[in-house]
């Protein structure tokens, strides 16, 4: 459903209605519509909103920002990012990264080369338009593993648990991966997500073919700060972001006299001194006594 892999090209646009699939959502979001066409260009209020929730993908003048995403997705996009930056918000870097997978996801200009819609359903409301229910994303193993490394350690105070132990389903925070996590986003049956995506990660080196280039996108590590205006993230929630501990100074080299052991030697002169003392004081009562 998606024949056409190439940079500047949609796999779908707009919005086609919600999913017949869905009957429980916390958040309501339309799907896509199946549009396996070339990118957009970002002008006005579409542009100015990509700079706010987007800005990755806000680069250049108002000519060259394109997207593959219509406004009513991009306010969709910004209500999911402030629900997500509600849990995350003590690390920004982390924040950013979670936010940039559904940019990419929903927005980026390239979206065709690492997207394979695989299931769709006619949109009554608009004649020939197909609402996509189902696709691929095919993302490098070492993004998707940098992105959920900068949220692995952030912590939610009300509990004092780990945040990506609410983002990851069943598996908590101890049995939590990357790959699992990107599942849970993409679980229709999440109360969150408007359709089911299923993620593909992929090593360095594996090309799945058909022209699909896997999604590498620059990541922010938790130590590092995602714009001039943010910090980094805390050593409470960034394992990395903590002072280096000083190892402690190596221990004094024990006391020695020659080659031998300077504390048995003292006690063994120590030892013989009072040994002659009392064999001294022996000697001299035993003479006293004689005469």
């Amino acid at each position: 459903l998606t024949p056409v892999h190439q940079a500047g090209v949609c796999a779908f646009y707009g919005e086609c209605g919600r999913n017949p699939e869905v009957n429980v959502s916390l958040v309501p979001s339309n799907v896509p519509c199946l549009s396996n066409t070339p990118a957009r260009v970002a002008r006005g209020a579409l542009l100015s909103l990509l700079r706010v929730v987007c800005p990755e993908l806000a680069q250049g003048d108002n000519d060259t920002a394109r997207v593959c995403c219509s406004y009513g997705q991009l306010v969709a996009l910004r209500l999911s990012v402030e629900l997500s930056g509600a849990v995350l918000a003590r690390c920004p870097s982390c924040a950013r990264n979670f936010a940039n997978l559904y940019c990419h996801n929903i927005c980026s200009p390239d979206q065709s080369l690492f997207t394979n819609v695989t299931r769709v359903t006619n949109y009554a409301a608009v004649p020939g338009a197909q609402a996509v229910l189902e696709y691929q994303l095919f993302y490098r193993h070492r993004y998707a593993e940098a992105a959920f490394t900068s949220c692995q350690g952030v912590r939610l105070p009300a509990t004092g648990g780990y945040a990506i132990s609410t983002m990851c389903g069943r598996y908590g925070a101890q049995l939590c991966t990357a790959q699992r996590w990107l599942d849970f986003q993409g679980d229709k049956n999440n109360g969150l997500a408007p359709l089911q995506i299923d993620f593909q990660l992929l090593p360095n080196g594996s090309e799945p073919g058909q022209g699909i280039v896997p999604l590498d996108a620059p990541v922010w590590g938790c130590d590092e700060a995602p714009s001039a205006e943010q910090e980094p993230c805390s050593c409470q929630d960034c394992a990395q972001a903590c002072p280096p501990v000083v190892p402690p100074a190596d221990p004094a080299p024990p006391f020695s006299i020659g080659r031998a052991d300077g504390v048995l030697v003292i006690c063994v002169l120590l030892f013989a001194g009072l040994a002659l003392a009392f064999l001294a004081a022996v000697l001299c009562r035993r003479g006293t006594a004689e005469a």
